[in-house]
């Protein structure tokens, strides 16, 4: 004979008690699923960036800071436009107009290892800064900007913390590392979201969703969590709607980058994100890039020129490096030899 417990018969007496009393309220909808995907196809997916080795569009830029807000109020810049240019592994250019009047802002080219930039406006502002790419260990925090003395470094706010790579690595996509230097694996996680579908503001559905882990091992076969993808379950396709990277060995989420509006790149097969959204809330800083789909190239050919940016308008020299170069100089010119006796 099956014995009931005594908490199930306390819950069947409340359901009989107030059955009288019973409600309906609104709950989210459980938006359906795409057909199953295995572990191995969504790997499949995230390595098949591996083959974009460039990329060229048109864009819409706009850029919030963070760190120049007041309490819960960041400042949002007005939107530019430009043009993106990035070659694997981490070569990119940035060139950003004024809308309108179609005039310079900016130019920035980088290869990884250092930048260089040109500041065209505002006027009294012009200059050509260039010097090496810092690490994300180099960042600023927020509450370190009230102690910097320089007005300009201070008023720029989560700005300085800008790296080229982090745009970078946003379009191409790393592929997982080869088998035995990292572990791969997935969930599903729903989510409990706002209705973006026509129609239905207002509402909330639940949305299911495939994360791909990818944790790094180091020679030590320690296991660091490093990204995570997250694949979109109920929308055509299972897109990627989600890449976040974490620091190394902190586990402290680094960049949260957004894909959406998936479309065709015309004359090709691949399936790219019309909308691309950084978000370093850390850092202080978030960009939106809304590409213009009709300009988008993949794995075109690049003139030799591309990622080459020269000072041609005289612009006030700024080597970031300097000071570092003169310590180093320094340390190195022969030190006076010690008197003998």
């Amino acid at each position: 004979m099956r014995r009931i417990s005594l908490f199930t018969i306390l819950l069947v007496a409340v359901a009989l008690f107030g059955s009288a009393c019973i409600k309906k309220v609104t709950v989210a909808e459980v938006l359906p699923t795409q057909t199953q995907m295995t572990t191995e196809e969504l790997i499949a997916r995230i390595d098949s960036y591996g083959r974009v080795d460039t990329f060229s569009a048109q864009a819409g830029f706009l850029v919030r800071n963070y760190f120049t807000g007041k309490e819960n109020k960041a400042e949002e810049f007005p939107e530019a436009n430009g043009a993106i240019r990035f070659r694997r592994p981490e070569n990119i250019r940035m060139l950003v107009t004024a809308p309108i009047v179609n005039s310079k802002v900016a130019d920035m080219v980088s290869d990884g290892a250092s930048f260089r930039l040109a500041i065209y406006f505002p006027k009294d502002k012009r200059q050509f800064v260039h010097g090496a790419n810092l690490s994300d260990l180099d960042r600023m925090a927020a509450d370190e900007l009230k102690k910097i003395k320089d007005p300009q470094l201070a008023e720029a706010g989560g700005l300085i913390n800008m790296r080229p790579q982090h745009v970078t690595d946003a379009f191409l996509i790393k592929p997982t590392p080869a088998s035995g230097r990292a572990d791969v694996f997935r969930e599903e996680v729903l989510m409990e979201e706002a209705d973006d579908r026509p129609g239905k503001k207002g509402r909330k559905v639940v949305r299911s969703y495939y994360v791909v882990y990818v944790l790094d091992r180091s020679d030590k076969g320690e296991s660091e969590l490093r990204r995570k993808f997250w694949f979109d379950r109920t929308r055509q396709g299972t897109p990627l709607v989600r890449q976040q990277t974490f620091e190394n060995g902190v586990g402290r989420l680094a960049s949260d980058v957004w894909y959406s509006d998936w479309f065709k790149v015309g004359g090709t097969n691949w399936e790219w994100p019309g909308r691309v959204v950084v978000d370093r809330r850390q850092d202080g800083y978030r960009i939106e890039l809304t590409l213009e789909k009709d300009s988008v190239e993949i794995n075109s050919e690049l003139p030799g020129t591309t990622f080459v940016l020269e000072n041609t308008e005289g612009l006030k020299d700024v080597d970031l490096d300097a000071p570092r170069k003169a310590s180093v100089t320094n340390s190195r010119k022969p030190q006076p030899s010690l008197p003998t006796h």
